[in-house]
């Protein structure tokens, strides 16, 4: 029993673990802290539960259980100790099914991992709760050799299960998706309030995995495919502000604030799938980015693929239909496209990459079957980057390479006059062609979309900047770095 404490304590560690996913989300986060009189969350001290409690209320009530999903498949992260752990019992289990096709010696080392994985579960959630009482943690009850019944106790609501059910599978996904399937359903809840503290059920069930995905083919489809919902959960909720702003106007100004509020969030999300600083470091001589979408949010983005990945990478660039809500769901759909394509190597080249996007978005959109709805899709450039060798293989759907040398001698490599994803599939004759450039120390590259060409300005306020005057600039500027340029 602790009896200096009145009220239930967590570790800063799970309250860290979620506003580094939140803070995507906008201020929601940041105004829960203040207004509990906090400046910053010290992971090596410990809070009131309330303080995640309301965070995770506040958010499931406005984006639902797919926002406290995301939250949970990073929260292992926060506890790296814990993570080592795991990782050492993946090796042991990985060791033992080597080379096995024993389906009793699979069953034994699933149940064993399992076991232990749980075992640690529970240290985590006993560890990072304080309470007038010792009831955190995991109990295991074992059905049959590969199903299982958990029951958690935390210090968390009942309507929050979406966010323990991810950390589970994340964690397994790591271990067993190359073996096996992995089922989770929710059975039930129960919260006491006397207690600060609520039991969630799950039974697991898990079945031979027979399809072809390795599991970090599988585990990127996990975690594109909850981005890819909270977004949609984003936009939905932004198009419902705008609803209640045009049935509203007694109410004019706290709905324009909520309609704000929504985008902004849906912006602060959309910048979250540009590239973070750690995939650009070290991969350029100097770098830099022009991404203002017309309406907050919109439909251009560029992507590069993961730093941890050894060899040539690649970056991209897309402009997708739309501006503003629309734009900015399909080119979502690209960026999660993207991840899916180069999700474990970079090996495929820029045209059939340009034609697994085609897909992707085609399908993405039901716009291959006869009674879709819609016609959108993207224009978009690939980039396979050799720095060793000093070569790019470039191919581009109706988005061209400009390269500038030391010297000032531009070339404009040309993209197929085609676009990708709509309805009407692109012909062979108009495939994107895949181009192989050399390049020396120095030269200047730059792919743009026509929010840069079509900008309207000049004397008159009524000429396009167009492709002459960005010529002009690459040319006089071609030994200034990226940022000046």
């Amino acid at each position: 029993m602790n009896n200096l404490m009145s009220d239930t304590l967590i570790s800063g560690r799970a309250i860290v673990s979620a506003m580094l996913t939140v803070s995507m989300l906008g201020d929601i986060g940041k105004k829960i802290i203040s207004n509990a009189g906090i400046d910053e969350i010290d992971p090596d001290k410990w809070y009131s539960y309330k303080i995640r409690m309301n965070l995770f209320d506040q958010i499931y009530n406005r984006f639902g259980s797919e926002a406290l999903f995301v939250i949970g498949m990073k929260t292992i992260l926060s506890f790296p100790q814990q993570l080592k752990e795991i990782q050492q019992l993946g090796r042991i289990y990985t060791t033992t099914v080597a080379d096995t096709n024993s389906q009793e010696l699979l069953e034994k080392a699933l149940e064993e991992y399992f076991q232990n994985y749980m075992s640690v579960a529970s240290n985590i959630i006993s560890t990072a709760n304080k309470g007038d009482h010792d009831f955190y943690g995991v109990s295991v009850s074992k059905k049959s050799p590969t199903n299982f019944t958990i029951v958690a106790k935390t210090s968390l609501g009942e309507k929050h299960e979406a966010f323990y059910r991810a950390t589970y599978i994340s964690v397994l996904s790591l271990i067993l998706l190359n073996e096996w399937k992995i089922n989770i359903q929710f059975i039930n809840s129960h919260y006491e309030p006397l207690l600060h503290m609520t039991t969630y059920e799950f039974e697991f069930e898990f079945e031979k995995y027979t399809g072809l995905k390795n599991p970090a083919e599988l585990l990127a489809d996990l975690q594109v495919n909850a981005r890819d919902a909270l977004l949609k959960q984003v936009v939905i909720d932004s198009d419902n502000s705008l609803m209640k702003l045009n049935e509203a106007h007694k109410e004019l100004n706290s709905t324009h604030k909520l309609v704000v509020e929504s985008v902004n969030y849906a912006s602060r999300l959309q910048r979250g799938q540009l590239p973070r600083l750690e995939r650009i470091d070290g991969r350029f001589s100097s770098f830099a980015s022009i991404w203002e979408p017309r309406d907050t949010i919109g439909g251009d983005l560029y992507w590069l693929s993961s730093s941890q990945q050894s060899g040539p990478f690649v970056l991209a660039v897309a402009d997708c239909t739309g501006h503003g809500v629309p734009g900015a769901m399909l080119s979502l759909l690209v960026s999660n496209s993207l991840e899916r394509i180069y999700a474990n190597d970079t090996t495929e080249d820029p045209a059939s990459a340009l034609m697994s996007l085609d897909h992707y978005v085609r399908t993405g959109l039901n716009q291959d079957r006869a009674d879709s709805e819609s016609d959108d899709g993207c224009d978009a450039a690939v980039l396979r980057i050799d720095r060793d060798k000093q070569t790019i293989e470039f191919a581009g759907a109706k988005l061209g390479l400009f390269q500038v040398t030391a010297q000032g001698v531009l070339t404009r490599h040309q993209a197929a006059r085609c676009s990708l994803g709509y309805q009407d599939a692109v012909t062979e004759a108009d495939k994107p062609v895949l181009q192989k450039i050399t390049y020396q120390s120095g030269d200047v590259f730059a792919v743009v979309t026509d929010g840069l060409t079509d900008q309207i300005g000049g004397s008159t306020g009524k000429t396009s900047f167009g492709y002459r005057r960005l010529e002009e600039i690459l040319i006089t500027n071609c030994a200034a770095s990226a940022e000046e340029i």
